[in-house]
C-alpha cells in the first residue's frame, strides 16, 4: 500500500462528551500518523494529541479543535481553544513536559483569538 502526503486533517471535539472526545482524538492522531505514512513513532503522535486534548478540554474553553499536518517525516499538532491563559509546564505535572520531550519543539501562539498549542515531531 502506498502512503500519500497527509497535507492537513482537522477533528473537533464533540460539544456533548468532550472527555470521550479526548479519546476520538486519540484514534484521529492514530489514523492520521498511518495516513500520512510517518516514519517516526506513531505512539508519540497519539500521546502528545492526547496530553494538548487533554489540557484543552480541562484548562480551556470553547470547543477544541485538532488539526495534524504532515508527511513521512513530519508531523505538526495543533490544539486550538478559546482560552486566553497560555499554559505553562509546572513542576507539578508532567503533560506539557512530555509534550517538550517528545516533539523537537513546541509553543503557543494567537491565531483569530483563539489560543493555539502546537507541537512538530520528525522521525
Amino acid at each position: 500500500m502506498t502512503k500519500s502526503s497527509l497535507g492537513e486533517a482537522v477533528f473537533s471535539l464533540p460539544d456533548a462528551d468532550r472527555r470521550g472526545g479526548v479519546a476520538l482524538a486519540r484514534e484521529f492522531a492514530r489514523r492520521a500518523a498511518s495516513t500520512c505514512g510517518y516514519r517516526g513513532n506513531h505512539a508519540d503522535v497519539v500521546l502528545v494529541v492526547n496530553e494538548l486534548t487533554t489540557n484543552a478540554v480541562c484548562h480551556g474553553s470553547g470547543r477544541p479543535v485538532v488539526r495534524i499536518a504532515g508527511g513521512e517525516e513530519t508531523m505538526l499538532i495543533e490544539v486550538v481553544d478559546d482560552a486566553a491563559a497560555r499554559p505553562e509546564p509546572r513542576a507539578d505535572g508532567w503533560g506539557l513536559q512530555l509534550v517538550a520531550l517528545l516533539s523537537d519543539s513546541w509553543g503557543v501562539l494567537e491565531r483569530a483569538g483563539q489560543k493555539v498549542v502546537w507541537c512538530e515531531l520528525t522521525a
